[in-house]
């Protein structure tokens, strides 16, 4: 409850402040009484008081000295003096008041309601003032109490104000702090990691942003920490930032004293057992904390209830998360009775609402409760429900009911009592759980490129399954990367260990990767600067890697490993071979690796596998037999590359284990398929591979030289057409489709823009040329994009002229 405000009353005759009391007992406020200037300033020592009423004539000190007295001290110096007086009006008195520190002259006989409304002014102001120190206080508690390092910082990203645990975080003083740059303290490395987000961030673009760095101790030690970066706007300040610092180390001490907590539960079970405290705790207790789900546990500990206590139904309520409406989960009926579980709106009075605040309940008569009251059956009788609670925290409340008047005894309260204490506490560790295995699966998928690069002539897919139930983040990683001249650089790794170090330490070596590709490197290069770049971040981790660089206009793919286990590649024809050529040791492990390639032949139509160690290795089973499933999986999947991928998990990784699972399948375009599908990235960085892939097509449909190039040419127009047109030159995705029927060849662009005509001089000449090549052109052009048909018959000699072929057809106006 809030502290009523205490006005202090100061006048030597007892009348005057029996009539100020009088005046003032309406407001809700404590009055206090005095009849002395010193008997005051006593007073003004031990309490605190929203306003002095004092009186100016008063022996010893008079009211001009004490308010003097009063304005000296710090404790009493902004307390709001009202001079009650019945002296003259003079001018120098009432200066001589305000001098001495009062806000206001009340002069004697005074209006009872003016002076009760003034001093209720003040005592609002002196709400108002406490609510507003109150709320800094508490701001400032909660940035020095703050277990996450804080601070704010300027425009130029120098530290303004720093907590305590930004301090402890790089072992500095806070002070020290202050005024110094924050870049000073980020490793080299990743003094840049943020610039456009920093850019971004000022410029009004975006509100935060959230970035890993390592900062540096004294001692140069590096801490790993996720900084997030917000702005701050305060009125009459320049523009600031805010930044949180969290230091991951402390996810370690998280997972140590979550493994102390299941060691604790598991000694107090252990002490259950021996003290012999009821078996069917136990089984209760047991078969809750063996589940794998909090769905699980529900389910072992109702029917367990039902069967140990007898009890004819039972009920769990789950408090919701996150703004969820809490969730009920009831068994009725037999220990075989189903499982119902459904979203439940607690009453705000009954049993389970009685619960769901820490109470036991026992009811031996439900019909004298408030119908509703309760989730049981309609035809219970009696019911007993107790608070299922983990760390301190109520997480819910079991129930359980009889549908015949019973009277729950304390052998029952306690066996329900000490089931409900061990399955709260593993409930809540299971919702933990499952929350942090969320969290890191989704941390592991951010991790890995959203889609793969698109080459034409060749297709891709992919799949990451991540390892068990358990709640860190792998090292594995895959990457296909567009290199200059139509190749795709395909990568596949594993970084030693698991954690968030590990997931770190895979996302900067798949960035390095990227930039070495950049750069034009070739795979055994690539890999020899990623060894160098490995060993400066950490001597002591390591990580294989595989690349293959694929040249489908040359049909062949350069290879080389790092440790990593083999490439498989099945030909158009189903042969299959293990890719061993080309094999180091694991980045990390030497100064000075000597990485030498090995290419191999790619034929059209051929299909090459990149994988980790989780999909083949199982316990106790030789490799070899998990690469023996690995290959009958792809020989006996489905064509299309998704369903082949899904397939092959399902096959050859029939019992998944702790460590992560990583597949990258290519496939090559058969130039003996009847219809072909190509992906174009967009822009004209696909058209050299495009137009391979397109004379290899046409060359296996038996078409004369001539006609290759002549198809070729028309298509290439066409394809400049979407690209300039139908995209404005922008690099948007679109789609070449190739099929032959009998004798005729079909080619079909389709893009996703609007159609423009060009502007320059001596342009708007490809769709006659097209017509020119082509036995047949149709253009359909729509909302939605544009669709361009063109047909050749083959062996047919030159392209029938189409000058009086009607103009094309415009879908959607």
């Amino acid at each position: 409850m809030t502290e009523r405000p205490s006005v202090l009353l100061v006048d030597d005759r007892r009348e005057n402040l029996i009539a100020l009391e009088a005046v003032l007992q309406p407001l809700d406020c404590r009055l206090v009484s005095v009849t002395s200037g010193e008997a005051a300033l006593r007073r003004l020592l031990h309490e605190d008081f929203a306003v002095i009423l004092l009186d100016v004539q008063m022996p010893v000190l008079d009211g001009f000295e004490t308010a003097q007295y009063i304005k000296r001290r710090e404790r009493t110096r902004n307390i709001p003096i009202l001079f009650v007086t019945a002296i003259s009006k003079d001018r120098a008195h009432v200066f001589r008041g305000y001098e001495a520190g009062a806000v206001d002259y009340v002069f004697k006989p005074y209006d009872p309601e003016v002076l009760r409304a003034k001093v209720a002014v003040f005592l609002r102001l002196h709400a108002t003032s406490r609510a507003l120190a109150r709320s800094e206080a508490v701001l400032r508690a909660a940035f020095e109490c703050a277990p996450i390092g804080m601070g704010r910082l300027d425009a130029e990203g120098r530290v303004l104000e720093a907590n305590p645990a930004l301090a402890r975080t790089v072992e500095r003083d806070a002070a020290w702090l202050e005024g110094r740059n924050l870049r000073s303290l980020v490793h080299a490395e990743d003094a840049d990691a943020d610039a456009g987000d920093r850019a971004a961030l000022l410029a009004g673009l975006r509100g935060s942003y959230d970035v890993e760095l390592r900062l540096l101790t004294p001692a140069g030690d590096e801490v790993p920490c996720l900084c997030s970066f917000s702005a701050a706007q305060v009125a009459g300040e320049p523009d600031a930032l805010v930044v949180q610092i969290q230091d991951l180390r402390d996810r370690k001490r998280a997972e140590a004293e979550r493994e102390a907590l299941v060691r604790e539960q598991a000694a107090r079970a252990e002490a259950e057992r021996v003290a012999g405290r009821l078996e069917a705790v136990a089984r209760l207790a047991d078969a809750a904390l063996g589940s794998a789900s909090v769905q699980d546990i529900v389910q072992e500990l109702l029917l367990g209830v039902g069967e140990v206590m007898a009890a004819d139904t039972a009920a769990i309520v789950l408090t919701g998360r996150g703004g969820e409406q809490p969730m009920l989960h009831h068994v009725d009926g037999s220990v075989r009775a189903t499982l119902r579980s459904m979203r439940w709106t607690p009453p705000e009075e009954g049993p389970a609402a009685r619960a769901l605040a820490g109470m036991t309940v026992v009811v031996d008569d439900v019909g004298l409760e408030a119908a509703g009251a309760h989730p049981l059956s309609e035809r219970v009788r009696s019911l007993l429900a107790v608070p299922l609670r983990g760390d301190g925290e109520v997480v819910g409340a079991l129930l359980a009911g009889s549908l015949f008047a019973r009277t729950f005894g304390v052998e029952d309260l306690s066996v329900l009592a000490l089931a409900a204490d061990r399955a709260g506490l593993a409930i809540q560790r299971m919702r933990l759980y499952e929350q942090e295995h969320a969290i890191a699966t989704r941390l592991q998928r951010s991790l890995l490129p959203r889609e793969l690069a698109r080459i034409p002539g060749v297709a891709t897919a992919a799949r990451y399954s991540p390892g068990g139930a358990g709640t860190q983040v792998g090292g594995d990683w895959y990457d296909a990367i567009g290199l200059a001249h139509g190749r795709l650089l395909l990568v596949m790794g594993d970084v030693a260990g698991r954690g968030v170090e590990a997931a770190s330490m895979m996302g900067q070596l798949r960035s390095a990767i990227r930039a070495y590709a950049l750069q034009g490197d070739g795979p055994a290069t690539m890999l020899t600067r990623l060894n160098a770049f490995l060993l400066q971040l950490a001597d002591d981790s390591m990580a294989t890697v595989l690349l293959a660089s694929v040249d489908h206009r040359a049909g062949e793919v350069t290879l080389v490993s790092a440790g990593h286990l083999p490439a498989l590649l099945v030909a158009p024809g189903g042969e299959s071979s293990w890719l061993t050529r080309g094999r180091g040791v694991p980045i990390g492990a030497l100064d000075e690796p000597g990485y030498d390639e090995a290419t191999e032949p790619l034929e059209p139509g051929s299909t090459l596998v990149l994988y980790t160690d989780g999909l083949v290795e199982q316990r106790g089973e030789d490799l070899r037999s998990g690469l023996d499933r690995l290959e009958a999986s792809v020989l006996d999947g489905p064509p299309d590359l998704d369903a082949l991928c899904d397939h092959v998990l399902r096959r050859a990784n029939p019992a998944p284990g702790s460590d992560d699972v990583t597949l990258l399948v290519l496939r090559t375009v058969s130039a003996t398929d009847e219809r072909v599908v190509l992906e174009m990235p967009g822009g004209t960085r696909g058209l050299a591979g495009l137009r391979a892939t397109l004379r290899r097509w046409l060359a296996a449909s038996d078409a004369a030289a001539e006609e290759i190039e002549d198809i070729t040419i028309a298509v290439n127009e066409a394809v400049q057409n979407a690209i300039e047109h139908g995209h404005a030159a922008r690099a948007r995705p679109f789609e070449v489709e190739l099929w032959r029927d009998e004798e005729e060849i079909a080619v079909t662009v389709r893009d996703r823009g609007r159609w423009r005509e060009g502007c320059a001089a001596g342009r708007g000449r490809g769709i006659p040329l097209m017509r020119a090549l082509m036995t047949d052109v149709v253009i359909d052009r729509g909302p939605s994009g544009t669709t361009v048909t063109l047909r050749r018959r083959l062996g047919s000699g030159e392209a029938a002229p189409q000058a009086g072929r009607e103009q094309p057809r415009t879908l959607g106006g």
